[in-house]
């Protein structure tokens, strides 16, 4: 593929979401009915939202926990990794690499499969 086709995938793309956007919530505009906005991919959000809670309070130990939440803005605000060194008095490489390990433990643990499978239910 060219350069060219390629610019014109992307503009088509980008014209095709703008006018989305330009006609949302008028009678023009697309709806998607099957589409619940209070759910994740089939569950309800407040289940999901409990279900990752639980994992995290069980795999995770106090410190990890907050760590990883305000990293990711897991109900607070995102913090970059500088900010967690400056907080917690050490450096960016040593947050960074601890946040690597709570998320290898956390891909390894048993309860992620299961968090996974009740997500991917079919």
């Amino acid at each position: 593929m060219n350069t060219a086709e390629e610019l014109f995938d992307e503009e088509n793309s980008f014209f095709q979401i703008q006018d989305k956007w330009e006609n949302f919530g008028s009678q023009n505009g697309i709806v998607d009915d099957s589409y619940d906005h209070h759910s994740l991919y089939g569950a309800p959000r407040f289940e999901v939202r409990e279900k990752i809670d639980s994992l995290l309070n069980n795999i995770l130990n106090a410190d990890e926990n907050v760590i990883l939440r305000q990293h990711f803005g897991i109900g607070c605000r995102q913090r970059t990794i500088e900010e967690l060194a400056e907080s917690s008095h050490s450096s960016a490489t040593s947050i960074q690499r601890y946040l690597k390990e709570i998320i290898q433990r956390i891909r390894e643990h048993d309860d992620t499969l299961i968090l996974w499978k009740y997500l991917y239910k079919q």
